[in-house]
């Protein structure tokens, strides 16, 4: 294996998943630590903990929801994510380079399988793109960092698939090269992107319950903020 090889699966790899980790560990205890302290802080303290699990754990398993409102779309983010999810957490090389730099890992899934799900996530990955460049809805809520995030994916799923593939045209090593460099780039930035939802998901509808539960006086605190003090009471 040539040397800029074993720096890129090797330190340069550990490296990222520390900054990875350690980013997404603060996203989530800095949110966990805003929820406590608004639920501290509320007038109304009764949260429903089991219904919003209920919740969260359907939304795990959207499949009651792909039909309801953009069908194609809905699908389309839906295979990209079991894509990403099966591709980069059950490959026996991902798990390899894993189990090299932290000394565990955890069992592989075949390699057909993930080939399948790969192919779902470049469709998905696709589709959601065509869309934002084309639909002008999705383009006009769409940022630069959206489309940046769908290309660096469509780059990891279309090197790693092609680099497996007995018909690949490109040098193995140089498109295993682009495939990991794309891949620590996504883990770079995964802290400061959407992609931090992956770890913040858990905490979302705890936190959109938390949001409504105001309190004491907050109503008439806003009404001041945004009229004065001769504004309407709540």
């Amino acid at each position: 294996m040539p040397t800029w090889m074993i720096l890129a699966k090797g330190p340069a790899f550990f490296f990222v998943l520390t900054l990875f980790v350690l980013g997404m560990l603060r996203l989530f205890v800095l949110t966990l630590w805003d929820i406590a302290a608004a639920v501290r802080r509320a007038g109304d303290q009764r949260v429903p903990y089991a219904q919003l699990a209920r919740q969260t754990l359907s939304w795990l398993f959207p499949f009651t929801r792909l039909n309801r409102v953009r069908v194609i779309y809905s699908i389309a983010a839906f295979s990209l994510h079991l894509g990403i999810l099966f591709g980069a957490l059950f490959l026996r090389n991902h798990l390899d380079i894993l189990r090299s730099n932290v000394g565990f890992a955890w069992i592989s899934f075949p390699k057909p399988l993930l080939d399948f799900l790969t192919v779902i996530g470049i469709i998905g990955a696709l589709i959601l793109l065509f869309s934002r460049i084309y639909l002008r809805n999705s383009r006009q809520l769409s940022k630069l960092p959206d489309y940046i995030l769908l290309i660096l994916l469509l780059n990891i799923f279309v090197s790693g698939f092609v680099a497996g593939r007995s018909w690949n045209p490109i040098p193995y090593d140089g498109l295993m090269l682009f495939h990991t460099l794309n891949g620590m780039a996504i883990l770079v930035i995964s802290p400061f992107t959407k992609i931090a939802h992956c770890i913040l998901f858990p905490l979302i509808r705890l936190g959109s319950e938390v949001a409504w539960h105001f309190t004491p006086q907050g109503g008439s605190h806003v009404v001041e903020t945004l009229h004065g003090p001769d504004g309407r009471k709540v």
